[in-house]
């Protein structure tokens, strides 16, 4: 029997297409995972139907816990097991410390990696970024934000860490340019002995703010600790920040910071995605997370649509060719544009300083110069 005339224009000879495989590597403990995945199959879904991309698109998920909390080797050896299964491209890892670890493993393999780390360190021939962050891009919002604020001493924690060192040294560099003075700089691990003391010893130097450097995990441990010191001072964080969207605890233990985040309500594409969503769904995600992962696909969509021939080294190509993408992410202009030796898509205002009020966040303003 012939195939119906539905059909016939997506089953030539009415033999079907395999789909495209796409990597997904899970190397941070999420408790947003589930709305993660749910957006990746939406936004991939939603370009196979627009025809962006003629095949439909395979989710083959290895979850791999690396570093800070387990081993390096365990997203190494993710990567190595998605790529020996045939996946043209790679979404993820997810954060600073196994990007860095596993970048000169996707050099090698050749299978194009897209990150939302924001280190600087995260650089080669196949690694991509679409950061839910910027290292050095932070530091300088959060010192203007201080600047802007009035504030002319801040008192700095930061972790020891690879991302906790790069952040520290572009703040100092970006304090000085603001001509913030910095009255204490003060250490702590991701798993810390004496947090408490730490924040007393800040206080005591009386800054007129707080500003917190590092991957978070100290940071929703700090609430009791304040209330117990008498301090409640005016305090902004990194994109640590939005830890907050994971468990409602969290939203709770953060409330009152400020922090950079990516969501901004005045992008004037981001409310329509996250209805769309909500109706296929069954539930509201309206969250960072869901519009990062859905500008993802559209990234890497685009990029399958624009690759010279459907394999890994093509799909670098086709990702390299990509520019002047909408994003739903980030403030009204941002948009997604990649190049040969431009391997980082955001562009535009993409990191946005939100707020913590009443357990919800709250948008607090685009990045502007301190003086």
């Amino acid at each position: 029997m012939p195939a119906p005339t539905s059909n016939r224009k997506s089953l030539p000879h009415g033999l079907p297409f395999a789909p495209t495989k796409v990597g997904v590597l899970i190397d941070i403990d999420m408790g947003t995972k589930e709305d993660f995945l749910a957006t990746l199959r939406f936004g991939f879904d939603e370009a196979h139907a627009e025809g962006v991309i003629t095949r439909p698109v395979e989710l083959v998920v290895k979850e791999a816990i690396g570093l800070p909390r387990l081993e390096a080797k365990n997203t190494i050896d993710g990567y190595l097991a998605l790529a020996a299964e045939g996946v043209l491209c790679v979404i993820g890892p997810l954060i600073t410390d196994n990007s860095i670890a596993l970048a000169p493993v996707i050099d090698r393999t050749g299978v194009p990696a897209v990150t939302w780390t924001g280190t600087d360190r995260y650089h080669g021939q196949y690694c991509f970024n679409l950061g839910n962050g910027g290292l050095a891009e932070e530091a300088a919002m959060m010192a203007a934000w201080i600047r802007r604020r009035g504030y002319t001493t801040v008192g700095m924690i930061h972790e020891i860490s690879p991302g906790g060192v790069e952040y520290a040294s572009n703040f100092r560099y970006y304090a000085a340019r603001a001509r913030l003075d910095v009255l204490i700089e003060a250490y702590t691990t991701q798993v810390p002995d004496d947090l408490e003391g730490i924040l007393r010893k800040i206080r005591d130097q009386r800054p007129d703010c707080l500003a917190y450097l590092g991957y978070g995990y100290p940071t929703i441990l700090m609430a009791p600790m304040f209330r117990n010191l008498g301090w409640d001072p005016p305090r902004i964080m990194t994109s640590a920040f939005q830890f907050c969207y994971a468990k409602p605890e969290w939203m709770a233990a953060l409330e009152g910071w400020y922090g950079i985040d990516q969501m901004c309500e005045e992008n004037p594409r981001l409310g329509p995605m996250l209805d769309r969503f909500a109706d296929h769904l069954g539930k509201r995600r309206d969250h960072t997370v869901t519009a990062l992962s859905y500008d993802t696909t559209r990234l890497i969509a685009e990029g399958l649509a624009r690759a010279p021939l459907l394999t890994p080294a093509g799909v670098k190509d086709g990702l390299e060719r990509v520019r002047m993408l909408p994003a739903v992410n980030g403030g009204p202009r941002t948009h997604m544009s990649l190049g040969p030796y431009d391997h980082k898509a955001y562009k535009g205002d993409w990191l946005v300083i939100r707020r913590i009020e009443g357990g919800r966040t709250v948008f607090v303003g685009l990045h502007e110069p301190a003086i």
